[in-house]
């Protein structure tokens, strides 16, 4: 009791529970538009790929941790979007705006087109037919050089900054594909955050967690699953194409399997079936190594990248169950204490306080007399009135 009453009890939907968050996001608004004046460009395009890689882990939380299918293709995905816009605008020389709504657009349908044969299995096998997605696309990327590159790549893709005095000069590109991530990345996070709040995202929560008394209850199984299938690929499809007009350069090696389970790497750190949780993760696939790296060339050691993240991965794994976002709330849980809103209508205190509160025709409520019963009855034509009044 006592290190509850030291605790701060905010009411949920209540008043100072909505202050508290229009602050944070308002803090959240002053700090991304405050970075490009603090950082240097080599560091905010680390934040602007740091961005993009939490846009594919998004989408893919979606549909491993809320919808309970695993899978391992999204870096298929991911180089669908890529090579989309990145074929367009060196070969077609379409607007890269319009890019990204095609590379969003053929992401879905093919995320779709996956999920119909995942839909008869479960489990691993699910995971063993998006591998083989995830392992076809660089093969068939490589096929394809006369459009793709091959091997080699493809080069000069770009997306040049509006004309306008923010972002000039080389300085200005840099922004200009900071602001594309942050943009891109926030979407994504709304997008999940209504799907999942909406009648949409309470199937294919009811789903994951058992399936027979969803369906027994109405749920479409078929069209909660694919769709959200399509929707979880769309948005690594939206980041593949970023990453095509961040970077500038695609090989079909970029997008192999180790990439893949990066991803799936960053969802279990940052926290599965949370919405901040992929974003954190996002950044810490992406520094973790390169601090490795860093630290790498110092010590003049070899592979320290790799165990280091290894070691990082175990260690969360084995200590937070919930990834950093179920540590963040632990930590938030032992300060502040929120308390679920009471309908209105509904007398609270203790029940001496709620008779006392209440007038005397409150307390107790007559019973209907059998006459009474039947006049209603009579009225609204239930029922026999002469069965009511032999009560």
């Amino acid at each position: 009791m006592s290190s509850q009453r030291r605790r701060l009890v905010i009411v949920e939907g209540g008043r100072l529970q909505r202050s508290i968050q229009i602050a944070g996001a308002a803090l959240l608004v002053i700090t991304l538009c405050a970075l490009p004046y603090l950082l240097e460009p080599f560091r905010l395009g680390q934040i602007t790929q740091a961005c993009i890689y939490a846009m594919v882990i998004v989408g893919l939380n979606l549909l491993s941790g809320f919808a309970g299918q695993i899978s391992l293709g999204h870096a298929a995905f991911f180089g669908i979007g890529a090579y989309t816009t990145g074929v367009l605008i060196t070969s077609y020389d379409v607007a890269p705006p319009i890019t990204f709504v095609v590379a969003i657009a053929g992401s879905f349908v093919v995320g779709v087109v996956v999920a119909f044969p995942a839909l008869r299995l479960k489990g691993i096998y699910v995971a063993l037919v998006t591998l083989a997605v995830g392992l076809i696309f660089p093969a068939v990327i490589t096929r394809m050089d006369q459009l793709t590159g091959g091997s080699s790549g493809l080069f000069g893709i770009s997306y040049p900054p509006p004309d306008a005095a923010y972002f000039a000069g080389f300085d200005g590109t840099v922004y200009f594909h900071y602001w594309l991530a942050v943009i891109g990345l926030l979407l994504s996070c709304l997008v999940v955050r209504n799907l999942v709040r909406s009648r949409f995202g309470r199937s294919i929560l009811a789903l994951r967690d058992n399936e027979t008394p969803a369906i027994i209850m109405g749920v479409n199984r078929t069209a909660a699953r694919t769709l959200t299938f399509g929707t979880s690929a769309g948005i690594a499809g939206l980041a593949g194409s970023l990453f095509a007009v961040t970077t500038g350069i695609l090989t079909p090696a970029t997008f192999s399997l180790l990439l893949m389970l990066t991803f799936l790497a960053g969802m279990v750190i940052g926290g599965a079936s949370t919405l901040w949780g992929p974003v954190l993760g996002g950044f810490v696939i992406y520094y973790v190594p390169q601090w490795a790296t860093d630290l790498s060339s110092i010590n003049g050691s070899q592979n320290l990248a790799g165990v280091a993240f290894g070691v990082i991965i175990i260690v969360i794994t084995f200590t937070l169950r919930s990834g950093l976002a179920g540590l963040g709330r632990k930590l938030l849980a032992t300060v502040v204490l929120v308390e679920p809103r009471q309908p209105r209508g509904v007398l609270q205190g203790t029940p001496s306080t709620v008779a006392r509160a209440a007038g005397p025709s409150e307390r107790r409520l007559p019973a209907p007399s059998p006459t009474d019963l039947a006049n209603h009855l009579d009225r609204t034509g239930v029922g026999s009135t002469d069965a009511a009044r032999n009560l």
